[in-house]
């Protein structure tokens, strides 16, 4: 369910750049003003995550995400009467206060009462649903031509609505308990594989000492690189790639392409339950700051084939770095108050990701050029990795 919910909310946020001309376009916006929205987005995901942590701990994560899908969808059908850029800024704002409820807030609590040695198998797995959410987005440039962006706003909003909300409210559980089974079950027949570090509780200096201690500011340090990073990709590698010359069918190809290579990195992040954390993490990280140069260097008249290949790179690498972060907080923290220290974390994750669009769009808009602003997301993810040996040297 945790699968679902992702899959879906995700596949309509992410469909952001997809709609990204189509919008500027009827408003005569910049492509500073255009993605300021997905920033305004990710600093509703801020304050809603918080929120939803602190209603996971007191209610119920199945209740806390249910309500998170009714409100993204409410917010995403509202988004088809926009008429101008403070109402196109809200709607989005509120969509993603919605979208913090039903995605990662509830995923890394879910999953760690789901799975203890199989954690990190877990996280990658869930997060694959991203993967699959960008896929889904090849059909959206068609969705727009035949319903036009107002129209397919709606169509995204209906499908979370009446598809997703009732399958995840009837079928959704927090703990294994509450099915009458224990942590790993399916993986207790097997060898088990080596289990994650051992970590004190955060109960013991209680909540606020744990969000005011040296592990989570390198954690929140992490999460930040990769928010700004996947912000300023996820926004732009749409509007780039129509910029050197790619369709809009085939840039509608390349996010989907960049989503489903992402899978496969998901999938492999996996690895981090036998390998460790920091080396799998290491190596997303390498790979996204050499693919993001490859994108900033490409231009027109430059072989399509590069600009695939590096796309696919930088699926590949945020495929590996995103859910090893997770598995890397819930190593730290997973224990009482574990909702609100997560919760604390998607904060972070979402204000650096709010900049991350914005700086992106102004310095286009600056220079006419996305090779300043790329070669800034390379050196920040690295960043993060410095954050995560840090983190790998307290072990």
């Amino acid at each position: 369910m945790v699968f679902l919910s992702m899959c879906a909310l995700i596949a309509v946020r992410s469909s952001f750049g997809v709609f990204f001309k189509s919008v500027a376009g009827e408003f005569g916006w910049s492509r500073a003003q255009t993605s300021g929205a997905f920033s305004a987005g990710l600093l509703g995901q801020a304050l809603g995550s918080p929120l939803a942590g602190w209603m996971m701990d007191r209610w119920s994560i199945r209740r806390t995400m249910c309500l998170g899908i009714l409100f993204t969808g409410a917010a995403a059908g509202a988004m088809a009467f926009t008429n101008g850029l403070a109402s196109y800024y809200a709607m989005y704002f509120l969509l993603c206060v919605g979208f913090a409820g039903g995605t990662w807030v509830a995923q890394v609590p879910t999953l760690s009462n789901w799975f203890a040695a199989r954690r990190g198998f877990a996280i990658g797995f869930t997060n694959s649903a991203q993967g699959l959410a960008f896929a889904l987005n090849a059909a959206t440039p068609f969705l727009i031509a035949r319903l036009g962006w107002r129209g397919s706003y709606l169509a995204l909003g209906g499908m979370l609505v009446l598809f997703a909300l009732p399958v995840v409210a009837l079928l959704h559980r927090d703990h294994p308990r509450q099915k009458g089974t224990v942590a790993d079950a399916p993986f207790l027949g097997s060898a088990p594989a080596p289990p994650p570090p051992a970590r004190k509780a955060p109960a013991r200096a209680g909540t606020a000492g744990a969000l005011l201690s040296l592990p989570f500011a390198l954690v929140a340090g992490v999460y930040a690189s990769i928010a700004f990073s996947f912000g300023a990709v996820i926004v732009h590698i749409v509007p780039h790639a129509t910029d050197q010359g790619f369709s809009p069918g085939e840039s509608g190809l390349i996010l989907a392409l960049w989503g489903s290579v992402m899978v496969a990195g998901n999938l492999l992040s996996g690895l981090s339950d036998r390998v460790g954390r920091l080396p799998t993490y290491w190596a997303g990280s390498l790979l996204c700051a050499l693919s993001t140069l490859a994108l900033a260097a490409y231009a027109q008249g430059t072989p399509k084939w590069i600009f695939y290949a590096a796309t696919v790179t930088s699926g590949l690498a945020l495929g590996l770095a995103r859910p090893t972060a997770s598995s890397l907080l819930a190593d730290h923290f997973a224990g009482p108050g574990f909702g609100k220290i997560n919760g604390a974390a998607m904060s972070c994750f979402a204000l650096a990701g709010a900049a991350g669009p914005a700086v992106t769009g102004a310095l286009f808009d600056a220079t006419g050029s996305y090779r300043g602003a790329f070669w800034i997301v390379a050196a920040v993810f690295l960043l993060g990795a410095v954050f995560a040996s840090g983190l790998g040297k307290r072990k």
